[in-house]
């Protein structure tokens, strides 16, 4: 029969409240190692990771491509597809073939002074600024010029002077000007052909899309027109000689580059190249140069910049680049010689 102490000891006392303890904080320990299991497991299940989503289509005679850093696709995908409508329009805006184009009906109105679409009048103000700017190395009233080479359909010949002369003689920013509340006055027979800054344009149009669409991260490309939103963007530069290769890689943040090259579009007549940047004082390809690309915070007006650049050539289009703010260009010229702007290696990683 076992023996039953009424009044336990105190070691006895001693030993069980200690044990009591040590329960207590094994308890404590064990809800807090159940609470971080619990909280890691919700936090591993919720995190959803960043990724790239990116589509091309063929738009503005180019291959433009869409990139999206997102965590929700179907957001990515919504945005993309909003941006990809945006560049549409405005393919179908500064067209020169659609007859239902405002701009093939400028091209083909009879009438010297037209009341013309808003938007259309807003990029010729910036047009209009580039044409001063470069000493009316820049101009997007050379369509008659552009037929004369075949540039316009891609159907390129090489034309006599007599043809250039008289397609000048229809050309030229002096046979236009704007005249405010949304006209324009235009003399003998003038076209305007934007092909020198619609893709700038519709790209900077494409990033307003997206970041309406809360996108934080982005890149839009038509042809070499990049913009980007975000931080820390590669984008490769194109060399003008080899397609395959890279002449340099910049690294971009909330920023724009654009270039323009002879090897766009280019023709060849016993060993000569025949490109589509047409000096408008002479009428003919401009030589010198084989690439510019310039960086500004506008996709268009980098657009219009490059070209004027390279038809002014490395030393004044250099000096004009060193005058504007938050601009910057590296020239490629004819032999190959790489020149950058003062700023140029801040983005320059390659």
């Amino acid at each position: 029969m076992p023996l039953i102490r009424e009044n336990p000891s105190e070691s006895d006392k001693i030993r069980g409240q200690l044990s009591k303890k040590s329960l207590f904080r094994q308890a404590i320990w064990l809800g807090l190692i159940v609470l971080f299991l619990i909280g890691f497991f919700i936090a591993r299940n919720s995190e959803k990771q960043e990724q790239l989503f990116k589509r091309t289509q063929i738009l503005l005679g180019t291959v433009v491509e869409i990139q999206i850093r997102e965590i929700d696709e179907t957001k990515a995908d919504n945005a993309i597809s909003k941006a990809f409508d945006e560049i549409k329009r405005i393919d179908k805006l500064f067209t020169t073939f659609d007859q239902a184009s405002p701009v093939w009906k400028i091209n083909n109105s009879s009438d010297t002074i037209l009341r013309i679409d808003e938007e259309i009048y807003n990029l010729l103000v910036l047009c209009d600024s580039v044409t001063k700017l470069s000493n009316s190395c820049f101009d997007v009233s050379l369509n008659n010029l552009w037929k004369v080479w075949g540039f316009d359909s891609q159907s390129y010949k090489l034309p006599t002077k007599r043809e250039i002369d008289s397609a000048l003689n229809l050309s030229g920013w002096n046979n236009l000007k704007l005249s405010g509340d949304y006209k324009i006055i235009k003399s003998k027979n003038v076209e305007l052909n934007f092909g020198a800054v619609a893709k700038g344009y519709a790209v900077d149009k494409a990033i307003d899309v997206l970041k309406n669409s809360g996108i934080e991260s982005a890149l839009v490309n038509a042809g070499g027109e990049v913009k980007v939103i975000g931080k820390d963007w590669k984008v490769g530069i194109q060399h003008p000689r080899d397609s395959r290769d890279l002449v340099g890689v910049v690294k971009l943040s909330d920023n724009s580059i654009a270039t323009s090259g002879d090897y766009e579009q280019y023709f060849e007549v016993d060993g000569k190249r025949y490109h589509h940047i047409l000096n408008p004082k002479t009428g003919y390809p401009s030589t010198g140069i084989q690439s510019v690309s310039i960086i500004n915070k506008s996709n268009a007006f980098a657009d219009a910049l490059a070209t004027a650049v390279f038809v002014m050539g490395v030393k004044d289009g250099m000096n004009l680049i060193e005058k504007l703010e938050n601009t910057e260009a590296m020239i490629i010229d004819e032999k190959g010689e790489i020149f950058y702007s003062s700023n140029f290696a801040n983005y320059l990683i390659r």
